[in-house]
């Protein structure tokens, strides 16, 4: 039996099930969800079976629950996944004479880890209170710092700051260890994805936002749409690198879009607008980043959805509920993508590439271009993106199962009762 088939009987499977709950006939299985004929990516074909199984509120649930439930307990496994893929041949070796708090330390251009230009904004302006998490000491932060003041100190690496020629020089804290225990050390006590962050990242992706506060050109947009298109493509398991010239065409539409503050959507009932102004964004991630409610969460983004929506030519419930699942289908998509971001070409992690690189190199750092670099370590950034996106597909398996059970359970009994019934008829025929 095909992939495909496989799929397709587990959609009829369920329709059978739950025409037998609302004793309704069975669904017409003959319109396949998309997902049937992608082989590559399974979380599409999840959340096709999760619609099935719970209904249209399904996708705003599971968007409150990723928001919550999941990214609230994320961080060790993302600390164990990049450790794994941090521990190389020489880990055993000891720490390099020039990365000790007495050697030179090894010096990377502030542009080659700023992939999206975050250190042109301060933490107390409108857009930086959403791009830095200043509750918390984090690598950004203290990189901001170190551009301020010239130095600072983050766990066990010390950052020193050259405006000359904005650049970061880093090295250990002490000169002990192997290379090893210092990476170990370092991303044991490391934050490696920060909730606030993560949510402002997810929700710009949708609205563009704070890219519009932010005053980015055009170019830069394209720019960074262009590394996000390239990361999506390692998320599908494509390692061809390859943006054909529609797609160009189609990230330089959306680029111009995300720098005017509008967005546009195709929902399949007509285009939609989306627009979210700074303060909008800033309320909303106000209140679901420190929140532990999937249920609020799930609303709060819903509310905001409805509220953001403009030019919408046709407004019946039944389109209204098509744009609500639209819009939740590409949040849940760029939940991946931001999840993969993090772990891939964020700041912190573009420093400790470079890092790496260098001690693999006799301290020449081996990092430039983020797209050229996800070329260059593909092997290891695609690992890094399978092990985090099997993250979400065990996530989302484990919600659908508890749905399965739910659905299950009543038409079993039934079954049952219905045969009992019939085994006592039975019984009492032959011995009246």
């Amino acid at each position: 039996m095909s992939i495909s088939s496989a799929k397709q009987n587990v959609f009829t499977t369920i329709g059978a099930y739950t025409s037998l709950k609302q004793e309704t006939k069975l669904p017409d299985m003959t319109n396949l969800f998309p997902s049937v004929n992608n082989k590559k990516d399974v979380v599409p074909f999840l959340l096709d079976i999760l619609k099935t199984v719970v209904g249209s509120q399904a996708l705003k649930e599971l968007t409150g629950k990723l928001f919550t439930d999941f990214i609230d307990g994320v961080e060790p496994k993302a600390k164990e996944i990049l450790t794994n893929q941090m521990t190389q041949y020489n880990s055993g070796n000891a720490l390099p004479s020039y990365f000790q708090s007495t050697g030179a330390g090894i010096t990377i251009p502030v542009k080659d880890i700023d992939v999206y230009k975050k250190f042109g904004s301060s933490p107390t302006s409108p857009e930086g209170s959403l791009l830095y998490d200043t509750s918390r000491v984090t690598f950004d932060k203290k990189i901001y710092d170190a551009i301020l003041n010239g130095n600072a100190v983050y766990n066990n690496l010390n950052i020193a700051y050259n405006n000359t020629t904005d650049s970061v020089t880093l090295k250990s804290v002490g000169t002990a260890g192997t290379i090893g225990e210092w990476m170990g050390d370092y991303i044991n006590d490391a934050v490696i994805i920060d909730k606030k962050e993560f949510l402002t990242n997810t929700m710009n992706a949708i609205y563009g936002s704070v890219s519009k506060a932010q005053g980015k050109s055009i170019e830069q947009t394209y720019e960074e749409l262009q590394i996000s298109k390239l990361i999506q493509q390692l998320i599908n398991d494509d390692d061809s690198f390859v943006i054909s010239e529609a797609d160009y065409d189609e990230l330089l539409r959306k680029a111009q879009e995300l720098v005017d503050g509008v967005v546009y959507y195709d929902m399949g009932c007509g285009v939609i607008g989306a627009e979210l102004p700074l303060d909008g964004m800033t309320d909303l991630i106000s209140q679901i980043s420190g929140s532990t409610d999937s249920f609020f969460v799930g609303n709060a983004v819903d509310d905001t959805i409805a509220a953001s929506t403009v030019d919408s030519a046709d407004t019946t419930a039944e389109n209204v509920q098509t744009i609500s699942d639209g819009f939740f289908q590409r949040l849940i998509n760029a939940i991946s993508l931001a999840l993969s971001q993090a772990m891939t070409t964020s700041p912190q992690i573009r420093a400790l590439l470079g890092i790496t690189s260098a001690f693999q190199n006799n301290g020449a750092v081996q990092i430039g271009s983020a797209k050229d670099d996800l070329k260059k370590f593909k092997v290891f950034l695609k690992c890094i993106i399978k092990d985090m996106m099997k993250l979400i597909a065990e996530f989302i398996f484990n919600l659908i199962l508890v749905n399965l059970i739910s659905l299950i359970n009543p038409i079993i009994r039934k079954i049952l009762k219905e045969k009992i019934n019939q085994y006592i008829g039975i019984i009492k025929a032959l011995i009246i």
